[in-house]
């Protein structure tokens, strides 16, 4: 089969690799579509302490299961899935809690699709016993592309996001940035019932792509006073929900001050190693009584319930599709991705 293989920064090649052999419990999957993931290009340029090389890097994985192994129930050879990435161990304190994305295991050694096991950058990815026993495999129906089940792994990580957040019925919300899953969380929060949302962003390009999802202000924070427009959009008071999707220190900053009393700051995008460090007036918090919190990968309900809106039509995941290629132009894709003005980009292997 047809591969590609990570062996260092900037060192991507597609090569012939063996099928997969399938053993006890095992599921075979024939790829269909894996989209780009922010972390598949930071990898390609920067490595990740996880992965030595050689490795298939690829988590947003969605196909067909054209060989299963003894033992395995519940599943058909042509069934539609989709590969939940996080492969949790079941037993920890968090997993025990449905937590499965705070995994202790998953969180020690990546243990996840792309990282630990080959990922889905190739013809064929095989999901071991253990990921198929833990449910890893998630069934979609013939009306979604499987384009568009690729991205339901990136939107549940959005989803997780906003349900963390309480975002519901009457709120204000302000998204900063408006990359791919910041425009899933313009959606996303349409959906939960936001009456108002508001996009951040410094990137025209990216700015104006917001809109098609639902933004009902976009302020461009270089041309204009975010703090000014924010509070003249909100009768003085701020939003209700800021959610930061970029990584900026900066921008977690200013969000706390942005948000309204009661209000909810979610710092959804991890920060650089060396500006990781955020200062936090604390009788700001102290005093408007706010609430700040992270969101951290997705878990395989959060999948499912995706899978479920772009299926019913209550989000258009076609949408967010910019551009299909051939695994062929994956290295060159992983150089171009971060200059073009792309969502996201699937590969068909």
């Amino acid at each position: 089969m047809q591969a590609a293989v990570f062996y260092g920064p900037l060192d991507l090649r597609v090569e012939e690799r063996p099928v997969p052999q399938v053993g006890k419990g095992d599921v075979l999957v024939k790829v269909e579509a894996c989209a780009i993931c922010g972390t598949d290009v930071r990898i390609f340029h920067f490595g990740h302490r996880a992965i030595t090389g050689p490795q298939i890097l690829g988590h947003e994985i969605t196909g067909v299961i054209a060989e299963k192994g003894e033992g395995v129930e519940g599943y058909e050879i042509g069934d539609r899935v989709v590969v939940d990435p996080i492969v949790s161990c079941g037993q920890c304190f968090f997993c025990q809690r449905g937590l499965t994305n705070l995994c202790l295991v998953f969180k020690e050694r990546t243990e996840a699709f792309g990282y630990y096991y080959p990922g889905g950058f190739a013809e064929y990815v095989l999901v071991p016993e253990k990921a198929v026993r833990r449910g890893n495999l998630v069934k979609f129906p013939e009306g979604l592309s499987f384009e568009e089940a690729a991205i339901s792994e990136p939107m549940a990580c959005a989803l997780n996001g906003q349900l963390l957040s309480r975002v519901g019925l009457g709120d204000r919300v302000l998204v900063i940035g408006a990359g791919p899953v910041g425009c899933m969380h313009v959606a996303l929060a349409k959906v939960l019932g936001a009456t108002r949302v508001f996009v951040a962003e410094i990137q025209e390009a990216r700015l104006s792509e917001a809109k098609r999802f639902g933004a009902d202000r976009l302020i461009n924070p270089a041309k204009e006073n975010l703090r000014e427009v924010v509070l003249a959009e909100t009768q003085g008071i701020g939003p209700d929900v800021v959610i930061v999707a970029a990584s900026s220190r900066k921008a977690q900053e200013e969000a706390v001050e942005l948000a309204a009393p009661r209000g909810r700051v979610n710092f959804f995008g991890g920060l650089p190693k060396d500006d990781r460090m955020v200062q936090v007036d604390g009788n700001t918090v102290h005093y408007k009584e706010l609430f700040i919190h992270g969101t951290s990968g997705a878990t395989t309900a959060h999948i499912r319930t995706c899978l479920d809106l772009m299926g019913a039509g209550r989000i258009d995941g076609k949408a967010y599709i910019s551009k299909v290629i051939s695994l062929q132009e994956l290295p060159e894709m992983l150089r171009e991705i971060q200059k073009g003005p792309y969502l996201k980009v699937v590969v068909k292997p």
